[in-house]
């Protein structure tokens, strides 16, 4: 015989239904909102010291992250080498073994070529409103984070020394004080002292200041911070100003982490790291400016300056590099294109 169920039996069974429905749907909005709650850990790979200008940046960076997320993104920063090797981040980071660095360009320029672009060419920018120019209105920073983007990674800029050129223990107010010095250089700017007439050294930072005591090499292109930061002015008796360019250091995220975070804390990671750099770069540049008025004040340290007619001469020596980089592909002709087109704007004409 079947079973036979009264109309008051239905519904009540109705009514358990409809119950056990609100509990999972309480239930599935509870998870969500546990989920929204749930604090999430990141780590940052260092490529410098945590206690120098450039590593402020991630510092700076992470604290804003807390405080934009409520404290529920805690970002972990991690001394050099922790993880990987500076030359190694990229690498590293694409496949998410950490989620985020503070690196500069310069040391992929391998892998990935615009990083070239993105570091500052020699005898381009001359302030960071320059180079937020070049980024944001002109296009270029686009260029970037696309050549960024297929390494699975997003791409954010911000501002390194506004002082980078020759620190030395010999004056540079013409170009022939140059010709025959051995000078330590990385990347691009590697080919800037050769055009310019010296040879290359390449020491790695640890080692500059014991290269420069022991008269290893005869200077290194540098930032000024650099002076009071690992104690350079003890070594370097003059620092020659304009600077070569207003230098790059960029923030790099795994677009994987970025995808993971919950839907509320993604756009303000997305979109606020790059205003709180705006607020570390200006920092970097203050820090910058102090350390050179430092160096001066106590007599250890002394400003030189090209005159403008030395500068001419440099920029066409320095022109060839710039065609150099931008034969490499169509998206970095486009991009040494931008940065032509704003030179001539601003009245120091590459081409």
């Amino acid at each position: 015989m079947g079973l036979q169920i009264t109309q008051k039996e239905g519904s009540m069974m109705r009514k358990v239904a409809i119950g056990i429905s609100v509990l999972f749907l309480w239930g599935g909005l509870v998870a969500d909102a546990l989920a929204q709650q749930k604090v999430i850990r990141w780590k940052m790979q260092a490529s410098y010291p945590i206690g120098t200008a450039v590593m402020m940046h991630g510092v700076e960076w992470a604290k804003a992250m807390d405080k934009l997320t409520g404290g529920r993104l805690k970002v972990e920063i991690l001394p050099p080498g922790a993880m990987c090797g500076v030359t190694d981040i990229i690498n590293y980071l694409q496949r998410g073994v950490f989620e985020c660095a503070i690196t500069y360009g310069g040391f992929y320029t391998g892998l990935i070529p615009e990083s070239d672009l993105e570091i500052g060419l020699p005898q381009s920018w001359q302030s960071y409103d320059e180079m937020w120019d070049a980024m944001v209105n002109r296009g270029l920073g686009d260029i970037i984070r696309e050549a960024y983007a297929e390494k699975n990674i997003k791409w954010y800029f911000t501002a390194a020394d506004c002082y980078y050129h020759f620190n030395t223990n010999f004056p540079v107010t013409k170009l022939s004080d140059l010709k025959g010095k051995k000078i330590r250089a990385l990347g691009v700017y590697g080919k800037y002292v050769q055009a310019l007439g010296c040879s290359v050294a390449v020491v790695p930072g640890a080692e500059m200041y014991m290269a420069m005591k022991l008269g290893t090499i005869d200077g290194a292109i540098y930032g000024a911070t650099g002076l009071m930061d690992v104690k350079l002015h003890e070594v370097v008796k003059y620092y020659t100003h304009p600077t070569a360019s207003q230098i790059a250091l960029s923030l790099v995220i795994n677009k994987d982490a970025l995808k993971k975070l919950p839907d509320d804390l993604r756009p303000l990671v997305q979109e606020g790291t790059q205003y709180v750099l705006h607020d570390t770069a200006n920092r970097y540049i203050t820090m910058c400016k102090a350390s050179m008025a430092e160096a001066e004040r106590i007599g250890s340290t002394k400003r030189v300056y090209l005159p403008e007619e030395e500068l001419v001469k440099m920029r066409k020596l320095v022109a060839p590099i710039w065609d150099e980089l931008a034969a490499k592909s169509p998206r970095m002709k486009k991009g040494v294109e931008i940065l032509k087109k704003q030179m001539r704007d601003v009245g120091r004409p590459m081409d």
